[in-house]
């Protein structure tokens, strides 16, 4: 009999310690006190929290097959492309806070070839791989990254017979150095692409 119930007893406590639910982050989370910074709004007391950016996208749709086909086109380019409109944006920010150490003229175009050759030597074979649609995305998205179109950059580096003369050779491949970025009208999916590459979805 004692056998019996020492063997009742053991299932007994088996039986319980398999319905303890085991101790999670979350869980624990919930019972812990979180201090955070607060604003009293009429006579409410809201607690103030920094939320990361949240990027919401649903399933596209297109209207037809070349709709689908020219948007995965421009996603391609996109990602081709706007690593090198990024590098220009750290490289006119660097050149801008360096040169404004500088006072003498030529110590500043002294400067100027060194940084264009750095990036011809670098860059230049790259570039020259670019189709004509992507070297017109790049125009655009340089302004969209430094606030300034190519032409812009080049008359305040390079003065504006350079920026004249570079003008006419992208007009010659139907590009212009003034193309200017609109993120809310024309260049709509570029945005949205840009977003999407930089949460690592694409």
């Amino acid at each position: 009999m004692k056998r019996y119930l020492a063997i009742l007893f053991a299932l007994f406590g088996l039986s319980a310690i398999s319905q303890v639910k085991p101790i999670t982050k979350a869980s624990l989370l919930r019972h812990l006190g979180v201090r955070l910074p607060a604003t009293i709004i009429n006579g409410d007391t809201i607690g103030i929290v920094d939320m990361c950016e949240v990027l919401v996208c649903g399933h596209r749709t297109f209207a037809n097959c070349t709709d689908a086909a020219n948007y995965y086109i421009l996603e391609q380019n996109v990602k081709v492309v706007y690593p090198y409109a990024v590098m220009a944006q750290a490289t006119f920010d660097q050149c801008e806070q360096t040169m404004s150490t500088m006072t003498d003229k030529r110590e500043k175009k002294k400067y100027l070839k060194q940084v264009e050759k750095q990036l011809m030597d670098q860059y230049e074979e790259e570039l020259k791989s670019l189709t004509v649609s992507q070297g017109k995305l790049l125009i655009k998205l340089i302004d969209r990254q430094t606030g300034s179109t190519s032409y812009e950059m080049v008359k305040e580096m390079k003065g504006s017979l350079s920026a004249f003369m570079w003008q006419t050779v992208a007009s010659l491949f139907g590009n212009s150095m003034k193309d200017t970025y609109d993120a809310t009208g024309e260049d709509r999916d570029i945005e949205n692409i840009i977003h999407l590459i930089e949460q690592g979805l694409i």
